[in-house]
C-alpha cells in the first residue's frame, strides 16, 4: 500500500488523537510504545500478534462490510470480534482446551476468505489471515475441529475434496480427458469443485480446441490443488499436495497453466510459495487466458449472442476481484460482445459481496453460508437482471444455494465460459 493511501486510511484518526487532551494523547502513544512489552505472550507462538493487536486498537469500519457478520446479524461475527478472541486465546485468557469455549474455537473458522475487511482496513492486512495464523497454534495443540479433520481425512482418502475421487467421474460426465504428451503449450488445470460443472468444463475445452491450443487436462492424473489443507491450514498435507501437483503440471512441458477455480489459481502461485513451492510456470484464471486469446485474434465472435443471455449482471469472484487483482478482464470480454448490456450490481468489483462458499465457513456453518448466499441474490436481484454471470465454480455453488426453490427456473447462474461458446 502506499503512502497516500495510508494516509488516506489513517486520516480518521489524527482529528481525534488531536482533539483528546494532553493526558490522553500521552497515554495513547505510551500505550503504543509498550505494546510489546504489555501486551504480547511470553514464549513462541504462531499467531500474529502485533496486527491481532491492531485490528483490536481500530474503530473497525471493516464490520460494516462483512458477509458473515450481516448474514448472522451478531457482533460476534465482526473481523475485529474475531481478532480479539484470537487474541485472547493466544494470551491464554481463553482457554481452549476446555469444552466449554469451544465455540471460541468454531469462531476462528467461520469466514468466507471474501477479505472484504482487507478493502478497509489501515493497516493493510485481512482478518482472513490472521485467523490463519491462530488457527496455526490450535492444530498445533491438536484442537482442529472435526469438520475440519472430515475434510482433511477426504483429501488423504480420495486426493479431493470429496468422499470420492471427483476426477474419476469425467467420463459418466461426458467430459473429454486429454492426457500429456510433455510438449503441452497449455495444462487446462480443472479443480475439485469445477468438476461439479461439467457444462462449464467442457465448454473451457471447446473454446481451447476453437483457439487451436495444444493443451491436456490430465484427469486420470489429477488431485486437489491443497487449498481446503491451506484454508484449515494442515500445512503437512498442504505441502502434499503442493508437490504432487508440482510434478503433475511440469510433466506437461506446458508453460501456461489456466484455472478457472481463482481458488486453484490462488493457491497454485501465492501459497505455495509461501509454503516454499514455487511452480515456475505463468498461472492465468481462465477469464485472463480468453481475454488474450480475444485480443490476439484467436478467438472470434461468429455467432449472435442468443436472446436470453442479452441482458445481464457479474458476480465477481471474491479471489479474483481482491486476491488476483483483476476486475477488468471479464469486463473487457463483456465489452467486446455486440448486443450484450451489463448492469452492474452496487456492490462489484473489489467491494463485491460473497456468495458464501469459500474459506472454511461453509463446513463450520452451513446456515451462515446459505444466508450470506442469499444476501448476494438479492444484491443481484435488484439489478432486474435474471442471468448472473460469475467466472468461479464456487461462487456458481453458493449462488445456488442463495436462490429459493420456487425461483430456480426464473435465474440462472451462468459461467463466462458458457456464454462465450455461444458466439464461437
Amino acid at each position: 500500500m502506499g503512502v497516500e493511501e495510508t494516509l488516506k486510511k489513517y486520516s480518521w484518526i489524527l482529528p481525534l488523537i488531536q482533539k483528546a487532551d494532553r493526558a490522553t494523547r500521552s497515554m495513547i502513544m505510551k500505550n503504543f510504545r509498550q505494546k510489546k512489552t504489555n501486551f504480547y505472550p511470553e514464549g513462541e507462538v504462531k499467531a500474529d500478534v502485533g496486527n491481532l493487536i491492531n485490528c483490536m486498537l481500530c474503530p473497525n469500519m471493516c464490520r460494516f462490510d462483512c458477509g458473515t457478520l450481516v448474514a448472522s446479524q451478531n457482533e460476534s461475527m465482526s473481523p475485529a470480534y474475531k481478532a480479539r478472541i484470537g487474541y485472547y486465546i493466544t494470551m491464554g485468557l481463553i482457554d481452549p482446551m476446555k469444552k466449554e469455549n469451544k465455540a471460541f474455537i468454531d469462531l476462528m473458522y467461520k469466514c468466507t476468505n471474501e477479505e472484504n475487511c482487507k478493502i478497509w482496513c489501515p493497516f493493510d492486512f485481512s482478518v482472513v489471515s490472521l485467523l490463519e495464523t491462530v488457527r496455526d497454534d490450535l492444530n498445533d495443540k491438536g484442537l482442529m475441529p472435526e469438520y475440519c479433520k472430515k475434510q482433511i481425512n477426504k483429501l488423504n482418502k480420495t486426493n479431493t475434496i470429496e468422499d470420492y475421487n471427483i476426477f474419476e467421474t469425467y467420463e459418466e460426465k461426458g467430459i473429454e480427458n486429454t492426457e500429456t504428451d510433455g510438449n503441452d503449450d497449455v495444462f487446462y488445470y480443472i479443480g475439485c469443485e469445477s468438476m461439479k460443472f461439467p457444462e462449464v468444463v467442457k465448454a473451457n475445452i471447446q473454446i481451447l480446441k476453437k483457439a487451436g491450443v495444444h493443451f491436456s487436462t490430465n484427469l486420470e492424473k489429477k488431485v486437489c490443488c491443497g487449498g481446503p489443507a491451506f484454508n484449515i491450514r494442515d500445512l503437512e498435507t498442504a505441502k502434499e499436495f503442493a508437490n504432487k501437483n508440482k510434478e503433475l503440471i511440469e510433466s506437461s512441458g506446458a508453460e501456461i497453466i489456466i484455472s478457472d477455480c481463482p481458488g486453484c489459481v490462488l493457491t497454485l502461485t501465492n501459497r505455495y510459495e509461501k509454503a516454499g513451492i514455487k511452480i515456475e510456470k505463468q498461472i492465468l484464471h481462465t477469464v485472463q487466458y480468453f481475454k488474450k486469446l480475444i485480443d490476439n485474434g484467436k478467438l472470434r465472435f461468429k455467432n449472435s449472442i442468443p436472446e436470453e443471455y442479452r441482458k445481464i449482471t457479474i458476480h465477481d469472484p471474491c479471489l479474483i476481484a481482491r486476491n488476483l487483482k483483476d476486475t477488468e478482464s471479464i469486463r473487457e470480454i463483456l465489452k467486446k460482445i455486440p448486443s450484450l448490456e451489463v448492469v452492474e450490481p452496487i456492490y462489484n468489483k473489489e467491494y463485491v459481496h460473497c456468495c458464501g462458499w469459500s474459506g472454511t465457513a461453509h463446513w463450520a456453518d452451513k446456515d451462515l453460508a446459505v444466508k450470506e448466499a442469499r444476501n448476494r441474490i438479492n444484491e443481484l436481484k435488484e439489478t432486474g437482471m435474471s442471468v448472473f454471470v460469475s467466472a468461479c465454480p464456487l461462487c456458481e455453488l453458493g449462488l445456488g444455494y442463495g436462490i429459493a426453490e420456487s425461483e430456480k427456473e426464473k435465474y440462472n447462474i451462468l459461467d463466462i465460459s458458457e456464454l462465450l461458446l455461444t458466439l464461437l
